[in-house]
């Protein structure tokens, strides 16, 4: 691992590429995750560290700095979707161990700052499991009222590695808990962003660690509580990015393209510029 994480260092002296468009932001907030899009094509992500959420104009690229107040302390933001208006939905973890739980946070723009508060919390006992430092919700997206989220937790049962998913009704207040298989030896689920289909919530997430990166397509159950998700493999990124950086968010176009965020941070110090990568539909299945 530390020889992969000298590797990175590295390549970020070299021009990264991709299928589609590679552009650099323009901003000193690091550690970007949670990329989402909203009504107006706008994209936001927040930081990380909880300082910050950038809105990216979706023709010239330029970025907005607000600053997060309210995130409780000791805090990530991890996950992000727009749900409407100024309103967004926010997925976290913190770098305590053995958690059960993280909390959800509801955003806002108000002026020229960008508040959040509790509105619940994601409960890892619907598996079974406690959460690692650094490990919580990664990916959150939202269809018709209902939450998707997805972590960054590992189980491992029927002999292959799994990663938790819930949906949130917040009609009845219900999470349902299911598991999606993962299809590598060590990746973990990374970003997630979903839409309607056929009345059905499809999605498109992010797999990835060191060296592997991938797209998954999935269709969300509904309903019975519990279920076995087998996603397909949309697109192998690590086959056409080049060097490979670490992806942490996801925006799911309407034409099928997607856009994927670099986190640029390693240990609190930035190894190059945030950037978006954009995969146009053709390179997907």
């Amino acid at each position: 691992m530390a020889l992969a994480l000298v590797a990175c260092v590295g390549c970020t002296k070299k021009e990264p590429r991709g299928p589609g468009r590679v552009v650099s932001l323009q901003t000193d907030v690091v550690g970007l995750s949670g990329l989402t899009r909203d009504e107006h094509g706008a994209l936001w992500v927040a930081g990380e560290d909880a300082d910050a959420v950038l809105r990216i104009d979706p023709e010239t690229f330029g970025v907005t700095r607000y600053p997060v107040v309210g995130a409780p302390e000791g805090t990530d933001l991890e996950a992000m979707t727009w749900v409407d208006g100024t309103r967004f939905v926010i997925g976290t973890e913190t770098q305590d161990k053995g958690r059960t739980r993280d909390v959800v946070l509801d955003g806002r723009l108000e002026g020229e700052q960008f508040k959040v508060s509790p509105i619940g919390h994601l409960e890892y006992a619907h598996w079974g499991l406690t959460a690692p430092d650094n490990h919580g919700m990664e990916g959150i997206c939202h269809v018709d009222g209902i939450l998707v989220v997805a972590t960054e937790l590992i189980e491992e049962a029927r002999d292959r590695r799994w990663a938790p998913l819930a949906t949130f009704d917040p009609k009845i207040q219900t999470w349902t808990a299911h598991r999606i298989a993962l299809t590598s030896k060590t990746g973990k689920l990374a970003a997630l962003d979903c839409r309607k289909v056929d009345g059905a919530i499809e999605a498109l997430a992010v797999e990835r660690h060191y060296g592997e990166s991938r797209l998954l397509r999935f269709r969300v159950p509904q309903g019975t509580e519990g279920q076995w998700i087998e996603p397909t493999v949309a697109a192998d990124v690590s086959k056409l990015v080049s060097p490979l950086p670490n992806f942490e968010g996801l925006a799911w176009l309407a034409d099928g393209s997607a856009v994927l965020v670099a986190d640029n941070q390693y240990k609190g110090a930035a190894l190059g510029p945030s950037r978006l990568y954009f995969i146009p539909a053709s390179a997907m299945q």
